[in-house]
């Protein structure tokens, strides 16, 4: 099995020519998109309970992720099972669904105790990074029974991981391959961002791409899996809550071309509803089409940390 270096030695010792208008990932998704780590997830295995972390869910294609496995019973025996790096691509946007394809495997065998086992570390490569910007790689760390196979798709001969995982009979973490920038991207607060109050959340995009675009990138704001941030339906129920703020004179995407050279900023209103936070890390991306679904003609992602305080600080009894 391959091993790569981290990503930040990744970027210091290797030359790549790229094309104008292509920039590496900022420092802040090297740094903050650290805080971006994944649910933990189990699965049992010969009446042990097995865990699966990994330490992130968004990095550059190419880099290492380090995953961990940890097994529970109630009476100490040993388990194996079997990790696999699943991987698919649609750098076309194809409208068909790209079967999940492994690119590398493990057999390991792990000793489970009540409190859980010694820890079993794995340094685990994703990919190689493609030769142009702005494309997206989506991989899978699955784990499962040594020697269980996921059943074959109805209408192809792919292996069905999702089922595997749908049914218990696997865990499984996705995480997000990014191949470069050839947008600017930045994540700011406008005004004061608290914990206890919603505040706006300002990203800008500047065509940086050497070429006047079709249309205005779609652009999205999430937060760390583990806050549940999300825009989506039932977001009141999320510990951060995200709302794009709609602007009454704002051009749509689809009617208006972005210039080369020129920028948009798009807003968000963050509603913190989990009492003591006190960071909130980011992710925003940003992609132009000419035509949905794809492909992408230019796109931007990046993490930033923002630390929060108390709009309405308590004061302390005397």
């Amino acid at each position: 099995m391959l091993r790569n270096t981290t990503l930040a030695t990744f970027l210091v010792t290797v030359a790549i020519v790229v094309p104008a208008g292509w920039h590496a990932l900022g420092a802040d998704i090297q740094t903050d998109g650290k805080r971006l780590r994944p649910l933990q997830q189990s699965v049992m295995v010969d009446g042990a309970r097995v865990t699966l972390d990994v330490d992130r869910e968004v990095v550059m294609t190419g880099d290492t992720v380090k995953a961990r496995l940890v097994a529970f019973s109630d009476t100490p025996k040993q388990v194996k099972v079997d990790l696999r790096v699943l991987h698919t691509s649609n750098y076309e946007g194809e409208r068909v669904e790209q079967p999940w394809t492994p690119i590398d495997r493990e057999t390991i065998t792990l000793t489970a105790a009540p409190r859980g086992g010694k820890p079993f570390d794995t340094a685990l490569t994703l990919g190689t990074l493609p030769d142009r910007p702005a494309l997206t790689d989506s991989f899978k760390i699955y784990v499962s029974a040594h020697g269980q196979k996921p059943p074959k798709r109805e209408y192809n001969d792919s292996l069905d991981y999702d089922v595997g995982v749908s049914e218990g009979r696997a865990a499984a973490i996705a995480i997000t391959g990014w191949s470069g920038n050839n947008l600017h991207m930045s994540i700011k607060p406008e005004g004061r961002p608290t914990s206890d109050a919603p505040f706006t959340v300002a990203v800008k995009i500047s065509n940086t791409s050497g070429q006047p675009l079709a249309h205005l990138p779609y652009i999205t704001l999430s937060t760390e899996a583990a806050l549940g941030g999300s825009d989506e339906e039932g977001r009141e129920e999320a510990s951060v809550a995200l709302e794009k703020i709609e602007a009454d004179d704002e051009p749509s995407g689809w009617d208006t071309s972005f210039a080369r050279g020129k920028s948009m900023v798009a807003r968000f209103r963050v509603t913190p509803h989990q009492k003591g936070l006190r960071k909130i890390t980011f992710l925003a991306s940003a992609f132009e089409y000419e035509e949905a679904p794809g492909p992408v003609t230019a796109g931007a992602m990046d993490a930033r940390t923002i630390t929060l305080s108390e709009a309405n600080p308590s004061v302390a009894a005397k």
